[in-house]
């Protein structure tokens, strides 16, 4: 990815997906913690940076926050730091690694040994032959695997091994391969994995154990973390719960961070999970107040995120009041938003024949998402968005959390932090209520 110089490298620069490791240097921004939990001294990311490096018997983490609200660079960002710090972390593609319309809880106990392995691959450590020997075993019964040349030379390159990978090890990585892609398209494989799983889960977290204790041997005491990015994109909320649910994985003798959708946390099964995970919620990142008012650091912090992926020059305007400002306040701090805002304002203006974004550009995109968010509201919810629109104190306790779920899953309420948690409309809802005269401009 570049820096867009022009309308249609903007197409690129600006697609909704989490950065990579490599393009950290140049387009992240580390200066969004501040603004969005309203303390320069408190961070999600900190603690659970700190937490990790504590051994615990159980050390399992969520971190919540909207989609759009940046986790997943956030979390690539922290794997970073845990590796130059001397603690090895492994993060995990939920969307690359597993079937989220099917995923389960022994999926995850296979991706967090896998993980294992590839930690210990990558950083030549030698994990104990017979405990390979044993998850090989473990693996290969009752299934298709082979283990032996004829596997690896078919499915290696799909793994990524290195060439300097043991030859045990790299069996065993080829046959977490097999399994996973066997798992997706097959349901007896599925089934067989979990009754394995289900019978001996012990073994299986001995074997685990086994290789936490050796990479952290090697690492100067310093344990393995497994991150899980994009576990709350499980499209159906039972089943995240129905996986989180499963104790073993709250009592990981290592730390592992699992992201968790923050509309979720307004289930009535929510306070179960919190029992067992230590929780941490990164918030939105705030244009405006609890008050109402706007919020200038906010807007400028975002301004900085968008200028590290293309010229400001390509968006019409003056400094302050332009169209990027425009975009920013209009689709209330979440990122994926604007992002999406602007490629799709970016195409309008290059089809024109422009050579920057301007407001009926801007215009355009911003109605395509007041589109899709006003059809997820009814006409008798209006009175309870409007008194959320008009009365702080019903913007710091939302009493009908049935309807804060709700709204919360469909983006037309949005949450901040300023010291505590509260809510607000998205400025698309306000500005469709204020049209239909229910609500006046605060």
């Amino acid at each position: 990815m570049e820096k867009a110089m022009n309308l249609g490298a903007m197409l690129r620069s600006f697609r909704v997906e989490p950065l990579e490791e490599s393009q950290l240097a140049d387009f992240f921004c580390g200066d969004t913690i501040a603004i969005r939990m309203g303390n320069k001294w408190k961070s999600p990311l900190r603690d659970l940076q700190e937490a990790c490096a504590k051994p615990s018997v159980a050390n399992a983490h969520l971190l919540l926050g909207h989609r759009g609200c940046g986790k997943s660079t956030e979390l690539v960002n922290l794997k970073k730091q845990l590796d130059e710090s001397g603690q090895p972390a492994h993060l995990i593609d939920c969307h690359m690694e597993l079937d989220l319309f099917q995923a389960n809880c022994w999926d995850i106990m296979l991706l967090i040994t896998e993980g294992l392995c590839k930690i210990a691959d990558d950083r030549g450590i030698i994990l104990p032959q017979a405990t390979i020997e044993a998850v090989f075993d473990y693996l290969k019964k009752d299934t298709e695997i082979t283990g032996t040349k004829e596997l690896s030379a078919s499915v290696e390159a799909g793994a990524g091994i290195k060439a300097s990978t043991p030859p045990l090890l790299s069996t065993l990585l080829n046959a977490f391969v097999s399994v996973k892609s066997d798992a997706k398209l097959s349901a007896g494989t599925r089934a067989v994995t979990k009754e394995k799983l289900e019978k001996r889960t012990s073994d299986w977290l001995g074997y685990t154990r086994i290789m936490a204790n050796v990479i952290s041997a090697e690492c100067g005491g310093k344990q393995p973390v497994i991150i899980f990015e994009g576990l709350d994109k499980i499209p159906i909320p039972e089943n995240i719960f129905s996986i989180l649910r499963f104790t073993v994985l709250a009592q990981m003798p290592f730390p592992v961070i699992y992201t968790f959708p923050m509309d979720q946390f307004y289930s009535p099964q929510f306070p179960a999970l919190g029992d067992s995970y230590t929780w941490h919620t990164l918030p939105m990142i705030k244009v405006s107040n609890l008050d109402g008012s706007e919020n200038s650091d906010g807007i400028a912090v975002i301004k900085k995120i968008v200028e590290k992926r293309g010229d400001l020059a390509l968006f019409d305007g003056q400094a302050g009041n332009g169209v990027l400002e425009y975009l920013i306040r209009k689709t209330g701090g979440s990122l994926r938003n604007l992002f999406k805002c602007i490629i799709s304002a970016a195409g309008r203006a290059e089809w024109r024949g422009a050579d920057k974004i301007q407001r009926e550009d801007a215009d355009s995109a911003l109605s395509d998402l007041r589109g899709v968010l006003t059809r997820m509201i009814v006409r008798s919810e209006y009175k309870s968005l409007a008194e959320i629109y008009s009365d702080q104190k019903c913007r710091e306790q939302i009493d009908d959390k049935a309807l804060l779920l709700k709204m919360i899953q469909a983006s037309v309420i949005i949450e901040y932090q300023n010291g505590n948690h509260w809510h607000d409309l998205h400025p698309l809802i306000a500005d469709f209520l204020i049209k239909q005269g229910v609500i006046v401009e605060r």
